[in-house]
């Protein structure tokens, strides 16, 4: 069964205290690799003390040509039974890794840092392992979106954020049953058009939540609108 999952989970507190929130990017192969400060804080906050954060990073650094090529899924299967535990904690995943059953995308996030990653089916999701998870702003996101989202989640609490992150990305199931994917935010998209449509949703759906919540939804709503103003994108 397919599970989907966001990158963070929703606590009290700013953006900063969570790396995820943030979202994902590609890797850059053009540089050395080594875990960065947020790679770190995720690691620990998944379990790993810094002997196992030292082990996972060498796998990540071994598996980087592997990745580059194509090839994620032969080097995983090179790989020992405590290898491949070690990077099902690193990823936070519930089910042990059968790579028999991965595909490139799932392997391929494996081998990358939890800061990182890759969507080569273009679905805006990221299969990691056999799961799908949900990351915003998306891996192949603009310079530009990725300064909004952090310019305007900076004060908002990490549950609001996720459900911002959600109403903005989403997830999207064909009516006709097919793989579900989430909201192509890439060049070109009507942002005016999607912010305006989300307000009026929110005000649609007063009657089902508190007056204070619905007035909270519309600021985070106006406060990203806001700052995808300002850096050129509506």
């Amino acid at each position: 069964m397919t599970a989907f999952s966001s990158t963070a989970a929703a606590t009290s507190g700013a953006a900063a205290s969570s790396p995820l929130l943030k979202g994902r990017h590609r890797p850059d192969f053009s540089q050395p690799f080594a875990l960065s400060v947020d790679d770190e804080r995720i690691l620990s906050a998944r379990g790993l003390d810094q002997t196992r954060q030292d082990r996972v990073e060498a796998l990540y650094t071994a598996g980087r040509s592997a990745v580059r090529s194509g090839q994620a899924r032969s080097f995983l299967a090179g790989l020992d039974t405590a290898s491949l535990a070690l990077l099902q904690n690193a990823a936070s995943l519930a089910d042990p890794i059968d790579v028999g059953a991965l595909s490139e995308e799932g392997a391929e996030n494996l081998l990358l840092a939890p800061t990182e990653g890759v969507d080569l089916n273009g679905d805006g999701l990221l299969q990691t392992g056999t799961a799908l998870l949900f990351s915003f702003p998306p891996v192949n996101a603009s310079p530009a979106l990725r300064a909004a989202w952090e310019e305007a989640t900076a004060s908002m609490s990490e549950g609001d954020i996720l459900m911002l992150s959600m109403q903005v990305g989403g997830i999207l199931t064909p009516v006709d049953g097919g793989t579900p994917r989430a909201r192509d935010v890439s060049d070109g998209f009507d942002w005016n058009r999607h912010m305006a449509d989300l307000i009026s949703a929110n005000e649609a759906a007063r009657a089902y939540n508190t007056p204070e919540r619905t007035r909270q939804v519309e600021a985070n709503l106006r406060t990203l609108w806001d700052s995808l103003r300002r850096h050129g994108l509506a």
